[in-house]
Order: structure tokens, then sequence, then C-alpha cells
């Protein structure tokens, strides 16, 4: 024999659920009613408008950066302030520090270390590091192939002359392939965009053509019932 569970809990899950489904169902009939009240064109262009939407968010994701670069900073400074930019662009600020260690209990060097992770978008960048301390001022420059879905490791050294060098086949090799695959998608989004833009603008023209064609048939319809209530008064 099944034994039912009526539990106070359970219960109320399954009240709430059913809520849900009744507020869920109210809501899309609603809209079914007021998008069922519109014109052909009016659908027309809330469907365009709804691509248009699809196409932005295709775009954003196009956009978005698609790969990694990490910067390992080796340095025999005190404190210093590190800077990385992108073709120009400030992307990254930070300070670095170092501790002073001693060697065979004689000699005292200073050495530190600093790592950052940064979203690049894919191809080819020109990468620029800035490390300035009291007496130190120095700015390296590199270009970098940054291909989508992997990292890149830029290691960043102080020394004597600050010195740029990228770890393994890291930011080369691949230079061909990912400025190419960098300019499709910059071409796919400016297209896309372009289409959203036409887009817009077309469903808001259909929008205010029929609200306005509606509102004249409105008026239009009052002024004739206007006259006949006249009539019959007199």
């Amino acid at each position: 024999m099944a034994l039912e569970d009526n539990s106070p809990g359970r219960s109320g899950r399954d009240t709430s659920s059913h809520g849900f489904r009744q507020s869920v169902d109210h809501a899309w009939a609603r809209l079914s009613d007021a998008v069922g009240r519109l014109t052909p064109k009016a659908r027309f262009a809330l469907a365009l408008g709804f691509v248009a939407v699809v196409l932005l968010g295709i775009s954003a994701l196009v956009s978005l950066p698609s790969a990694t670069l990490r910067v390992v900073c080796r340095h025999d400074l005190r404190s210093a302030d590190l800077t990385v930019s992108i073709d120009g662009e400030v992307l990254h600020t930070g300070t670095v520090t170092g501790a002073a260690r001693k060697w065979f209990g004689v000699f005292e060097k200073t050495e530190g270390s600093y790592s950052t992770t940064l979203p690049v978008g894919s191809g080819r960048h020109l990468v620029a590091v800035r490390l300035r301390a009291p007496g130190y001022d120095r700015t390296r420059s590199i270009q970098g192939d940054f291909s989508r879905g992997t990292e890149s490791t830029l290691n960043v050294d102080s020394g004597r002359d600050l010195s740029l060098a990228w770890r393994g086949t890291s930011g080369a090799g691949a230079a061909d392939a990912a400025s190419a695959s960098s300019s499709w998608l910059k071409y796919a989004g400016s297209i896309l965009l372009t289409i959203f833009g036409s887009i817009v603008s077309a469903s808001i023209g259909v929008l205010v053509q029929d609200f306005l064609r509606a509102r004249k048939a409105r008026l239009a319809e009052a002024d004739a019932v206007q006259p006949q209530s006249s009539k019959t008064a007199s």
C-alpha cells in the first residue's frame, strides 16, 4: 500500500509551484492578447526588434576579449610602479615591491616578483611595459600575437635595463592565423552592428506609423459618433 506524503512542507511547495505556473500562464495570455491586437506591420516590427536584440548579443559576444595576457615581472627594486599598455592604451597599473636579502651574510641584494593576468582581444597587439622607481624609469615594447582561448606569458626583467620576452612560443608563431581571425571578427561585429541599427530604425518607424494610424482612426471614429449623438438629442 503506497503512503501519501501530506507533509506541510511538500504541500506548501506544491501550492507555490501551482501559483507560479498560474502567474506565468496569465502573463503569457495577456502578452498574446496584446500582440494579437497589433496590426500585422506592428507584429512584424516587433519580430524585427527581437532579431535586432539577438544580433546585438552576438555582436557583443564577438567583441569580448578572447585571450589573456599574463605578465610576470622579476626585479631588483624596493618599490616601483608598473604600467602595462596595449596598443597605446593603459590596461593595468600596479605597484611592485622587493625585499633585501643578504648573500653569504655580507652582500645585500633586493629581489621581488609580481604577476598579473589581463584580458586581451585576439590578434596582433603592441604590448608596452613601463617600470618606474626613484632613479629608475624604463619603458619597453614588444609585438605579440594572441589566439582565442589561449594565455600568453610575458616575462619582464628589470636588471640593468628593462627587458621583455615571451615565454616559450607565447605571442609568436600563430601571427597570421590570429591576425586573420581578429580581422574577421571585427568585420563581422561591425556588420552586425550596422544590421542592428537598420533593424531598430525600421522597427521604430513601423511602430510610430502604426500608432499614428490607430490614433487617427480613433479620432475619426469619435468625430463620426459625435454628430449622430447630436441628431439623436435634437
